[in-house]
């Protein structure tokens, strides 16, 4: 019982951690979707188009948008693991 409730224990850090990491990653494409005017999803779409450019701080803000799915991603992978 007691390595179920570590590993329990655990498995609730890491989705903090993630959990932390999508509200950091967030918090950065509000910075980008103040700048350009344009909701995060909007540029996702333009940008794997080929419509935003190829300035390296878009290659960025892609980034930030695939973390962030990423990481739900893994959050909802832990997630899983402890109601099993």
């Amino acid at each position: 019982m007691k390595t179920k409730n570590c590993l329990t224990s655990s498995i609730v850090r890491e989705e903090t951690v993630c959990d932390l990491a999508i509200q950091e990653s967030k918090n950065r494409c509000k910075v980008f979707e103040k700048k350009y005017r344009i909701s995060s999803d909007k540029f996702y779409n333009l940008f794997t188009k080929g419509k935003m450019g190829d300035e390296e701080e878009l290659f960025e803000w892609k980034a930030l948008i695939e973390g962030i799915k990423e990481w739900s991603r893994t959050r909802e992978g832990l997630r899983e693991l402890i109601t099993k």
